[in-house]
This record gives structure tokens, sequence and C-alpha cells, in this order.
């Protein structure tokens, strides 16, 4: 478990590596102990928010941390859902699910039919006009695996001619289930077809991922780019009827996906450009094609339909934290001032019962929210209504906020908070955990090389960090701090012999003591039958 700190430092929102904790059996009780553990130096007082993930494991850790932080500080910490990385990958997932076409299952034995295979390598190789082989699939990065896509369709006539080639007996392979699958894929009609649909929904979802895989602060945009993405998928694939306009996000949220009878009927959808083009042409080749192809429709419109409603079910879009943050996205301040402050008011109200801030505060705050509005909204609006979301917002809010900060004393907390959400920065670790994992690492490495890690990635490249006088005092008596390592490590090995010698004669001590005992109670009933025997004998 990879414990990192998101913190306001040099007039932004930064993260930094902590720790981490290995934990074998992940219960919710031992995952709260680990946790507390690696955060014992900081104060828990001051806790806004955690990221987690979805399982549920995940979240009875929360509702238990939330419990204490209730108990202990008299304040909870906000939520504002899980990963929405994981939420929108896994909802691609199940759509392609949905549909039965095994896409995964023929990408992933495509990979393998080739990897450490010299032989089949080089039969493919003769009968390859591009000379490429496939990329590896990965079953929990879907929206990563377009390029594996477009790899698969380019190389597919080829794929095709290999199969027919084995089966021909040109070329000898063992058979196994990498080929078979592959054999059964290259006789499923529509096949192109399928690996085209797929293309162009991950294409089309691929930029919000992108976009949200950044440290810079996004949560205020979340609310209106879900919905953008929302509305894309609906409208270019056609897959519902145009009757129903989805222009807000409390809309797109009570919005039954799954509905029959809001959907378009199947002729009128769009599978993409290049989808619907090669089912027109294989149509007027061949007439038996034209169920198929409304096959294929009516698949792909399910594909859509429980991606999107899978994906509503989960965002965070749900919470009113989410929805509401969006009254501090610059555009919207400069565009609808008088929504911001009905979202900031919904926001203030979620806030104070969180015992975040007081509700005597509040008026205050929103008063202070106005006023930016007037001085500095109003005075720069062409670089509110013009700010790049991929551009910092906690940077950008801190250039006007430090020209005046008593003016804003009490709303720039309230903006600080909503500025410091980020889940990037985690899934990342994941990758740096892997480059430098070695086998039976020992924690304390583990922690060391991700903080080196960490700190090279702060100021961006190796040589842009400074060389100064305490690094160079650290480093002149690292091999001096080694060694008493190897001391301390010594005598508490030491120590650790001693105390087991202790313990061993403590046990034969309570071992002869418990012999003791039965050779007294065998004495006192020898005794006994003694007495009793004589009484009987005279």
């Amino acid at each position: 478990m990879d414990i990192l700190v998101r913190f306001w430092h040099n007039d932004q929102v930064a993260t930094r590596y902590l720790t981490l904790v290995l934990i074998g059996h992940a219960k919710a009780d031992v995952i709260l102990s680990a946790f507390y553990q690696c955060v014992e130096k900081l104060k828990l007082s001051k806790i806004l928010q955690i990221s987690v993930e979805g399982p549920n494991i995940n979240w009875k850790f929360f509702e238990n941390l939330q419990a204490d932080l209730e108990k202990e500080y008299s304040h909870e910490a906000l939520s504002i859902g899980s990963c929405d990385l994981h939420i929108l990958h896994n909802s691609f997932k199940y759509g392609e699910s949905s549909t039965g076409w095994n896409i995964s299952e023929i990408l992933t034995s495509l990979c393998w039919l080739f990897k450490d295979s010299p032989a089949r390598r080089e039969d493919f190789s003769m009968l390859s006009t591009l000379k490429k082989f496939p990329l590896k699939f990965c079953k929990v990065r879907w929206l990563e695996n377009v390029r594996v896509v477009e790899r698969t369709i380019q190389i597919w006539p080829d794929v095709v001619s290999y199969v027919q080639n084995v089966e021909k007996g040109v070329f000898v392979t063992n058979k196994n289930k990498s080929y078979l699958n592959i054999k059964e894929s290259t006789q499923v009609k529509f096949i192109l077809i399928k690996f085209h649909v797929f293309l162009s929904i991950a294409k089309t979802i691929k930029p919000f991922l992108e976009f949200y895989q950044s440290d810079a602060p996004l949560l205020p945009f979340f609310s209106d780019d879900i919905l953008k993405l929302c509305k894309h998928l609906v409208a270019y694939f056609n897959v519902y009827k145009p009757e129903y306009n989805l222009s807000l996000a409390i809309k797109v949220c009570k919005f039954d996906f799954t509905d029959e009878r809001l959907l378009n009927s199947v002729d009128k959808v769009s599978i993409g450009f290049v989808a619907d083009n090669i089912v027109k042409q294989l149509v007027k080749k061949k007439i038996f094609y034209l169920k198929g192809a409304f096959n294929v429709n009516s698949e792909f419109r399910s594909f859509v339909t429980k991606l999107l409603c899978h994906l509503m079910r989960k965002c965070p879009i749900n919470y009113a934290l989410v929805g509401n943050s969006s009254c501090f996205d610059s555009r919207k301040m400069a565009s609808q001032p008088e929504n911001c402050v009905k979202s900031l008011q919904q926001l203030l109200m979620h806030l104070s019962q969180k015992k975040i801030v007081l509700d005597t505060d509040c008026n205050g705050i929103i008063f202070q929210y106005k006023n930016f509005f007037q001085n500095i909204v109003n005075m720069y609006p062409s670089a509110f209504q013009t700010f790049k979301p991929n551009t910092r917002l906690d940077i950008f809010f801190n250039e006007y906020m430090s020209k005046s900060v008593k003016d804003y004393n009490e709303i720039w907390p309230v903006m600080k908070i909503f500025t410091s959400h980020g889940q990037a920065s985690i899934e990342r670790g994941f990758s740096t955990n892997k480059k430098i994992e070695v086998e039976n690492m020992a924690q304390e490495s583990y922690v060391s090389r991700r903080i080196v890690c960490d700190a090279i990635k702060s100021y961006g490249e190796i040589l842009n960090i400074p060389i100064s006088n305490e690094m160079c005092k650290f480093v002149f008596s690292a091999r001096q701090k080694y060694m008493l390592h190897l001391e301390e490590k010594k005598k508490t090995k030491t120590n650790e012999g001693i105390s087991n010698k202790g313990k061993i004669i403590s046990d034969e001590m309570d071992y002869l003591e418990v012999k003791r005992q039965c050779l007294e109670t065998d004495v006192s009933s020898m005794d006994k039958t003694y007495e009793n025997l004589t009484e009987e004998a005279e």
C-alpha cells in the first residue's frame, strides 16, 4: 500500500511520496492499522480527503477512518468517490463483455501465439508484407490498448494467411489454445468490423483518460468533461433518440441508459465512419451479410449502453462535491456567475456538515466569493474565459489571490481544498514500483528507492537537482552510516539471541516445574494407596 501526501507548497499543490507498507491479508482493520503506522508523523486532524480505489474493502477502511476522525477530531474527511480512471476502464470492459465478441481473448491469444516462439515468428515473417508482429494486450488497461488494436487491424490479413497455411500443412505448429482461439476468430464474419468498432469507442474515450492522468488539479472540470464525453458518445454513435437532451449533469445522472424505449432503432445506429463503410461495401457484395450487419449494430448499441450505464452508476459525478466544485472552474466563473454562487452554497452546506467549515463563516465566504467576481473576474474576463484546464488552476488562482490576501482570507482556503484532488500520481506509482522492484527486496529498500525517484521527478530530471552542502556531507558520511547500520543489526541479532537463550532456559524451567508437580501428585497418590492397603491388612 503506497502512501502519497498531497499538500499546498510554494503557491501550488504538490504531491510527494511518503512511504509504503507491505500487506498480506488485506482486511479493513489491517489496512487501517497499517495506515496509522505510515502517517504517525502527520497530523490527522488536518486530513481533508482520502483517495481510494473501488473495492469494498477500501470503502470499509474509509468508513472506519471516518468514524475515528469523528471521534477524535470531531470532523470527517471529504469523499469524492473512487478513482475515475479505473471506473472508465472498467466501464469500457463491461460494455465490451456485453457484446460477446471476446476481443480481449483474441488480442491476448494473438500476442501469445508469436511470443517466445522463433519458429512461428519466422513462418509469419515469410508471409507478412509489413514485417510487424502483434503487440501485448493488457486486460487491466483497456483504453491504453488502442495501438494494439490498430496493429491487429494492420496485420490481420497476414494472420488469416498464416492460419490457412497451417491448416494446409505448409507450416507446422503446436495447435495450442492461443492458436485455436485465433483460428476460430479468423472464421468469424465481421471480425474486422468489430475491431474497428472497438477502436472507435476506445479512441473516443482515450483523450479524457489522457487529460486526467495529470498531477494538475482538475476536479472543478470533471463534471463538465464527463458530461461532454457522454453526450459525444450518444450523439456520435446515434444510440439514443435525438429528443432526449443531456444538457445538464444532473440529467445524465438520472438518465436511464438501459431503457429500450429511449434507444434508437438498430438501423439508425452508427458504428463509426470506417466500420459503417465496410458494412456498406459488404452488404453490396453479398446479401446474406445484411443480417450479420444488423446483429453487429445491435451488439454495438449494447456496448455503448452498458458502458454508459456502468459509468454513471460508479462515476464520482454522483457526488455533490464533484458536481458543485465546478464553481471554481474559471471559465464558468466568467460566463455563469449566478450558477457558480449557487454551487458554492451547496458546497458550503456539505463542508459545514463535515465540520470542515463553520456555519458562522459561510456568509463571509460567499461575500468574498462575490467580491472576487467584481474585483478580479470582471477586471480580467479574458484571462478567465480563455483559461486552459491543462494549465495549473492552483497557480492561476494564487496569482490573483496573492494581490489582496486579506480580502479573500476566507474563500481562498476553500478554493485550495477543491484544487487539490488527483489520482494520477498513485496510478503512476505502480509502474515505478515495478521498475525498481527486485526479488526479496526489504520494505526499507522499497521506500528508499521510491523517495529517490520521487525527488528526481519533482525536479524534472536528475541534472536539475541542486547539490547542496548538506547533501555532500550526507554522501561523505554514507559509508560510516552504513557501517553503523550493520553494527546496529548485529547488536539486535545478538540481543535476540540472548533473549532466545533466556526463553529456552525459562521454557525448560517451566517444563521441570510441571514435571515436579506431576511427581508430587504421583507420590501423594501412592501414599494414599499405601495407607488404604495397610488399613485393609489390619
